[in-house]
């Protein structure tokens, strides 16, 4: 429920604070005090439009912060708060920022948070009726909700089974899909399969192979050249080059070892490094024998040297088909076989999903059809219910139907579509609800319907904007009535201009204006007993609190004690 609303810099307001108990709120107040500037500031909180004219003239930015007890309703917002990143807490801080620009800024406990956040998460807190708001009611998707609320656990439970069984259908449905719906589908995937392995198993491609044969082609494409390092490089360390008069490097080596060994036996700490120089001479010698046999093998040959890029090639289109390497190409190869396995046994599968399928769309229907069954019985006795509510709240000629259609497909609600039809008066046709209902009518139909479905409704916060406008008499007094009823349940905030709706308040709270410099500001005041008795009178008969009308308030006072007291015994 809302605990604390603060607003400032919001229309009228300058700044002000309401606390809001359980039970029954009442706001009254002088026409213009800025009862709606508050309900306007609720609905800016939970989501709806921000505007810049909703900015105290002069100033930059109007907020709105309200702090709710979210308990109750705890279960229903963890996966939403989550979606958020936002940690869930019995208390919620919702903060809605309007610079005088326009743009808004929506915080929950202090994350910045979209506007369609903030109507989502209104939807569960709070419920808001009144002339000139958007409404549930005024939905025609949510009247099937409204209907299934009030039907009970028996209705719940026939809900839950066919929403269950909904969810198994779409999950065959889904494995049936990966399957290949059709034959003809599957036909062709096969043949798609089968010529892109036999591609690449034609191929024969080994793990490695493309390395080795770029290895290959190198040296084929530079044999020309590799000759002749090679032949230089066996020149200058076994044969020399008279040409250029070089010796080799084998003839210096054995020099310099011969002279390196006489030295040693004068010196015999020269014997290390005399064998050491042997040891380099006798590499030298088997590096001499490898370059020769090396350049025996070089030959180039243009037709090998075709070849060898003919396969590299032929492995570039498979890589730029199948993968970006060989392996990727061979691993691809494998995924396609298991799936062609699969597909080729596919169609017994495909056959026994289509029976499970077949059965399961039997019990779904059946479940629907039950369930269509007990909507139609809940709806009579709504109905019932109503057109008595209706006599009781100034509404004698009215009737409502709730109008039945089937829906083109299966769904997690069953086949139903439900619509709520309306007339307000003898003799005229039932019309969609939201077509044809006033302001007042929806207020009070709303306060009906939220009567009976006051055990079922988890929404905490329920708001009636002026429930009161256009009654009068003992109507109103049996619309105090039933909002007091409906607050036993429910956190009740009522905006109105009856004495009789005030007195049944559990909290009263008076607005008002007062000038503020050279400006009004709204203020609030939450009444003592004394001041209620003031207020009560005022609404009874104006500025004039004589004694009669202290004693008229007292008398009201008294009513609702006893209504309350009788209603608890019941």
């Amino acid at each position: 429920m809302l605990l604390e609303l603060r607003v400032s810099e919001f229309a009228l307001i300058e700044d002000l604070g309401l606390f809001l108990n359980p039970g029954l709120n009442v706001l009254s107040g002088e026409t213009g005090a800025g009862k709606s500037i508050v309900i306007g500031a609720i609905n800016l909180l939970l989501g709806e439009r921000a505007a810049a004219e909703q900015v105290r003239q002069g100033r930059d930015a109007a907020q709105v912060e309200g702090i709710f007890n979210v308990t109750a309703v705890l279960p229903e917002l963890l996966p939403l708060l989550e979606q958020a990143g936002i940690a869930g807490e019995e208390e919620l801080i919702i903060a809605r920022e309007v610079q005088a620009g326009g743009r808004s800024i929506g915080r929950v406990q202090g994350r910045a948070v979209p506007a369609a956040f903030l109507k989502e998460l209104g939807r569960l807190l709070v419920d808001l009726h009144g002339q000139h708001q958007h409404q549930s009611l005024l939905k025609s998707e949510q009247h099937l909700t409204l209907l299934d609320s009030f039907g009970g656990e028996e209705l719940s439970e026939c809900r839950n089974s066919v929403a269950a069984l909904y969810r198994k259908q779409q999950e065959l449905k889904r494995e049936l899909s990966a399957l290949g719906s059709a034959a003809a589908e599957r036909e062709r995937r096969v043949d798609i399969l089968a010529f892109q392995i036999r591609e690449i198993e034609t191929a024969g491609l080994c793990s490695g192979e493309e390395e080795e044969l770029l290895r290959q082609e190198k040296i084929l494409a530079h044999a020309e050249k590799l000759n002749a390092l090679i032949s230089q490089a066996y020149a200058g360390i076994y044969s020399g080059d008279e040409a250029l008069g070089r010796a080799a490097a084998m003839d210096g080596i054995d020099s310099s070892r011969g002279a390196l060994e006489e030295a040693a036996e004068i010196d015999r700490s020269l014997t290390p490094l005399a064998e050491l120089l042997a040891s380099v001479a006798a590499q030298l010698d088997e590096v001499s024998m490898d370059l020769r046999d090396y350049r025996s093998r070089i030959e180039f040959d243009p037709a090998e040297l075709a070849t060898l890029q003919e396969r590299l090639d032929r492995i570039r289109v498979l890589k730029r088909k199948y993968g970006q390497t060989v392996e990727a190409v061979l691993s691809f190869a494998e995924e396609a076989s298991s799936e062609m396995a699969r597909l080729l046994n596919c169609e017994t599968l495909a056959r026994e999903i289509e029976r499970q399928l077949a059965a399961l769309e039997s019990r779904l229907k059946d479940a629907s059809l039950q369930l269509r069954e007990i909507r139609q019985k809940t709806a009579a006795i709504l109905e019932e219910m109503l057109k008595r509510s209706f006599v009781e709240l100034a509404l004698p000629g009215a009737r409502i139907s709730v109008s039945f259609a089937p829906r083109e497909h299966f769904s997690a609600k069953g086949i139903d579509q439900v619509e709520f039809l309306f007339s307000a008066n003898p003799g005229e046709l039932l019309k969609p609800l939201v077509k044809v209902i006033s302001g007042g009518e929806i207020s009070r139909l709303m306060l009906a319907l939220k009567t009976a479905l006051a055990r079922q409704d988890r929404i905490p916060t329920l708001i009636f904007d002026e429930v009161d406008a256009g009654i009068g008499g003992a109507t109103v007094q049996v619309v105090a009535e039933k909002l007091a009823l409906l607050s036993r349940n429910h956190q009740v905030i009522c905006v109105t201009h009856s004495p009789q709706i005030a007195a049944m308040a559990d909290n009263h709270i008076l607005l008002y204006k007062q000038p503020s410099g050279e400006r009004i500001s709204t203020r609030a005041e939450p009444l003592t007993e004394w001041r209620r008795r003031e207020e009560l009178a005022r609404m009874l008969d104006g500025a004039d609190l004589g004694q009669v009308s202290l004693q008229h308030a007292d008398s009201l006072l008294a009513r609702a004690v006893r209504f309350k007291e009788e209603s608890r015994q019941t």
